[in-house]
């Protein structure tokens, strides 16, 4: 039986929400469903457009934290550098889990651990989920997994994925998910790297609900 309670927080840690990073909320959302996503330390400028996606907070999900909004003894955060690796019994006992939305460094600089992790309430316990880093909604596949095998059994992965452009190729040297044999990216992500811009029916996604929102 699949949890119905539980909340996948993105904590937005970018100076901007480039195109990129917003295809990877935008898959986020499509993984867990709108009504499990929460996005907090969003500026009001992006609101229209995420809360297309879940629900969207100005407020920084540590604000949450420290004010009780949020009880840190539901709340898990994914960290590379944590020492503990997530488990499924670990997501069965919280409501909360956080990822940090940055888009990935190579090598990693620890900005999970430095931004998030250091800052919320002790109680709040992190975990990591493998030594490799994945991107956001690959990490956020990856809980969604957990929650419906009751574990890792037959999960697969390949590191780095490299994507073929017409100015030459572009190397993602992180974790993705493998998904019925093939790496599992951001819907448009491919689309993206290649022509450096927004699918067309993406961009109409997102300029309609920006219309609907006035």
């Amino acid at each position: 039986m699949k949890r119905v309670n539980y909340v996948v927080i993105v904590e937005h840690l970018e100076a901007e929400l480039s195109p990129w990073l917003l295809l990877e909320y935008r898959h986020v959302s499509r993984i867990h469903g709108r009504d499990h996503t929460w996005f907090t330390n969003v500026p009001a400028r992006y609101h229209r457009i995420i809360k297309n996606y879940g629900r969207v907070f100005e407020e920084s999900v540590i604000d949450l934290l420290v004010s009780g909004a949020l009880n840190p003894h539901e709340t898990i955060i994914l960290d590379p550098q944590a020492p503990r690796k997530l488990q499924y019994s670990d997501l069965a006992t919280v409501k909360y889990v956080i990822i940090g939305g940055i888009l990935g460094d190579h090598p990693p600089r620890g900005r999970t651990k430095t931004l998030l992790t250091s800052r919320v309430p002790s109680s709040v316990k992190a975990f990591n989920i493998g030594e490799a880093q994945y991107s956001i909604d690959g990490a956020a596949y990856y809980v969604k997994y957990l929650l419906d095998h009751r574990g890792e059994e037959g999960f697969q992965y390949v590191d780095g994925v490299t994507v073929e452009t017409e100015h030459g190729y572009v190397f993602l040297p992180y974790r993705y998910p493998l998904v019925d044999g093939k790496p599992l990216l951001a819907d448009g992500l491919e689309y993206y790297l290649k022509h450096r811009k927004l699918r067309e029916d993406i961009w109409r996604e997102i300029h309609c609900s920006n219309r609907q929102s006035h």
